[in-house]
C-alpha cells in the first residue's frame, strides 16, 4: 500500500479516531516495511480511547518488520539521538494501571504533559472515570522505541519488559 492508499483508508468513510487503530489491525498483514512503520504511526497517533488495544499495540511496535526508522521523522531522530543515556519519563495512568504492572507504551518527556493525560485528557472513554496519577520512571534511551513529537507532546514509546514479564507470570 502507498501512503495515500493508507491515508484515504484511515480517513475513509466510517473511520474515526475511536476505530482507526482496530483499522490498522485489520490492514497489517498487507503492509510491510516502510509503509508498516508509516501506518502504524498514523494510526496510533490519530486514535482515541486505546485502552482495550495495549497488547497489540506492544505486539505492533515490537515487531521485526524492517524500515523501522520510518516510524519517526527525520528531527525526530535526531532529538532521540541528542538525549543523554539515562533518560526520564513520566505518564499519566490510573491507579489500577500502576498496580497491575502492565503499562501502556505512552511516556512523556515533560512531566507537564503527563499531569494533562492524567488530569484533563478525557477521550480516553474506558478510564475516565478512574482514579489517576503520573508516574516518573529512568530509563536508559537505548530501550526507547521511537520518539514521536507530531503533537509537541514530547512522546516516547517505551515497553517496561521487566514489568510484563512479572506481571505475566504474576500467581
Amino acid at each position: 500500500m502507498t501512503k495515500s492508499d493508507i491515508r484515504n483508508t484511515f480517513w475513509g468513510i466510517g473511520v474515526d479516531s475511536l476505530n482507526r487503530f482496530q483499522c490498522f489491525l485489520d490492514l497489517k498483514q498487507k503492509l510491510s516495511g516502510e509503509s508498516y512503520w508509516y501506518a502504524l504511526r498514523i494510526a496510533y497517533t490519530d486514535s482515541d480511547n486505546l485502552f482495550y488495544h495495549k497488547s497489540s499495540i506492544m505486539d505492533s511496535f515490537l515487531c521485526d518488520e524492517p524500515f523501522r526508522e520510518h516510524l519517526m521523522e527525520n528531527d525526530e531522530i535526531e532529538y532521540l539521538k541528542s538525549l543523554p543515556d539515562k533518560v526520564t519519563i513520566y505518564r499519566g495512568m490510573t491507579k489500577e494501571e500502576l498496580k497491575s504492572g502492565f503499562y501502556g507504551c505512552s511516556w512523556t518527556l515533560k512531566k507537564e504533559v503527563a499531569e494533562f493525560f492524567a488530569d484533563k485528557y478525557n477521550r480516553n472513554y474506558s478510564t475516565n472515570n478512574l482514579k489517576k496519577i503520573v508516574v516518573k520512571k529512568k530509563i536508559l534511551k537505548e530501550d526507547i522505541i521511537a520518539f514521536l513529537n507530531n503533537r509537541d507532546e514530547f512522546e516516547v514509546i517505551y515497553f517496561d519488559l521487566a514489568a510484563l514479564i512479572h506481571h505475566h507470570f504474576k500467581i
